[in-house]
């Protein structure tokens, strides 16, 4: 629904969660973008005060462009043009300056797509939020093995249009979680989602004889409607297809376009998520896209002087540093786990010089460890020894170290000595604290900020000759006692804070470059 007085696009919000989030977001910077929240209340109510924390209604500006033949009720505005291809074509002049192609190849993989979809809004730091387009193309079939040819005609009918039906509600909920995983984000940019199809016949004799049926708008617009609003959101687009072309089909496929249109520029990017670590890798192409857009007006100087820098030398196993994650989430040390896996083939070391520091107890339920040591083995069980992690030489040497944070201190010393002494500087050994290099990544009034468009910098040379790269708590940041270990600092220029394995994985993006 829509604001009269505004013009602004109200969506009704019930997640207590998300609501506190947005209104954080909007205090801390979405207000100068026009973005407004307002929390209700429901005065037949008897407990008002509890009512008053669990809805909201955000107000989102309308888009300075505006999508062709739009058609608007009191659930969803979106344009009503089928053709797929017409999504990147504004009514006027003054389109995107930045669209994200997201490619996503299983109905699994949308609701992950919300984390990410946060990241970008948050490392955009010079562009306004709905400037950035986010196109999310569902390349995958809802329920494909469902056979008609023993049907009639009136029964063909009437069972697809009861599958429609399921694939709208089942569409509805993947939407809605993608909006709660992304806490609100997702509302915030130029969201466009091209619906998938609901039902594909393949001919047994001709592998590319396919007939599909594409979902409805109309019928998702109708499943959120019978959601009494719960999962209503007006600023999202929907688009039906009109074929089944999947344009990537790897994750790690990406393509930058950049074009002019009557002196207004703009940029592309293409990506596929194929699997859930997708959205992590994707976080440092993000990065350097979103540099890419915000440097244009100083791009000439830097790219010439960029294109003469002499390469910098990778990383190898004796050059490794400590990576140190305090971590709160097992969930968390799972994907950290994973990342660091995927670096494999950089440096063996990457995952044995993995420190996790836990939050010491105290109240906390004594299985914590237990947790964390599970999420180990369960990566050691199902991942590395799949991988042959038998080459190297001991498993354990393939695995990180776990300690409370109030012993991380005199632990993290031991550490560094010792890590020092195995190679890192095995000319230079130090002796004293004040001679490693300890760098913390958070904000801090003398930190070196990491360029996205520029790698080559200050920043980058400081990471790769890191004795020990320090992450802090999601939630809290480095802790006191570690934080008095370090003697210089990495901030990764943002909005407002980013996850933490987002940050590990262009910081990682930034220690692994060659260039």
């Amino acid at each position: 629904m829509r604001n009269s007085n505004s013009g602004a696009i109200a969506t009704r919000l019930t997640n207590p969660g998300i609501i506190d989030r947005l209104e954080q977001d909007i205090q801390d910077y979405l207000h100068e973008f026009g973005f407004k929240i307002k929390r209700e209340r429901n005065q037949s109510d008897v407990d008002q005060t509890r009512q008053k924390d669990h809805q909201a209604v955000i107000f989102i500006p309308t888009l300075p462009y505006s999508y062709s033949n739009n058609k608007e009720d009191d659930c969803t505005t979106a344009s009503s043009n089928n053709n797929i291809t017409n999504i990147t074509t504004p009514t006027t002049s003054s389109g995107p300056i930045g669209t994200l192609h997201l490619h996503i190849q299983n109905e699994s993989l949308l609701p992950t797509i919300g984390p990410l979809l946060r990241t970008l809004l948050r490392l955009a730091v010079h562009i306004p939020p709905q400037s950035l387009r986010a196109i999310l193309y569902c390349d995958f079939i809802l329920d494909p093995l469902h056979k008609l040819s023993k049907m009639s005609a009136l029964q063909q009918r009437d069972h697809l249009g009861r599958q429609e039906e399921i694939a709208a509600r089942k569409m509805v909920n993947a939407v809605h979680m993608l909006v709660r995983n992304s806490m609100g984000s997702a509302l915030c940019l130029d969201m466009v989602i091209v619906l998938p199809c609901y039902w594909r016949r393949r001919d047994a004799d001709d592998d590319d004889g396919k007939e599909c049926l594409f979902i409805s708008k109309v019928a998702v617009e109708q499943a959120m409607e019978s959601n009494n609003h719960d999962a209503c959101y007006p600023s999202i687009h929907l688009e039906e297809r009109i074929d089944n072309d999947i344009i990537f089909n790897g994750c790690a496929n990406n393509n930058i376009d950049n074009t002019s249109d009557g002196g207004a520029e703009s940029s592309s990017i293409q990506l596929s998520v194929t699997t859930r670590m997708c959205t992590v890798r994707h976080q440092p192409l993000l990065f350097r896209w979103l540099h890419q857009i915000g440097s244009r007006n100083q791009s000439v100087a830097g790219e010439s002087a960029h294109s003469i820098l002499p390469p910098l030398t990778r990383l190898g196993d004796h050059d490794m540093p400590l990576i140190v994650a305090c971590i709160e989430k097992p969930g968390n040390l799972h994907r950290i786990l994973m990342l660091c896996h995927q670096y494999w083939h950089r440096s063996t070391s990457v995952l044995s010089n993995l420190i996790v520091v836990m939050p010491d107890e105290g109240e906390r339920s004594s299985g914590l460890k237990q947790l964390f040591q599970g999420a180990i083995d369960h990566f050691r069980e199902t991942i590395l020894n799949q991988d042959g992690a038998s080459v190297h030489d001991s498993e354990e040497d393939c695995l990180p170290t776990l300690m409370y944070e109030g012993e991380a201190m005199p632990l993290l010393w031991s550490r560094l000595h010792q890590h020092n002494d195995n190679g890192k500087h095995q000319d230079e050994r130090t002796s004293s604290p004040q001679e490693h290099s300890i760098i913390g990544i958070d904000l801090h009034p003398n930190a070196l900020t990491l360029s996205g468009y520029d790698y080559a910098s200050q920043a980058q040379l400081a990471l790769m000759n890191a004795d020990a790269v320090i992450f802090g708590y999601e939630s809290t940041g480095i802790p006191r006692n570690i934080d008095d270990m370090l003697n210089n600092w990495v901030q990764i220029p943002s909005r407002s804070s980013i996850n933490l394995v987002a940050a590990m994985s262009i910081i990682f993006d930034a220690m692994f470059s060659t260039s």
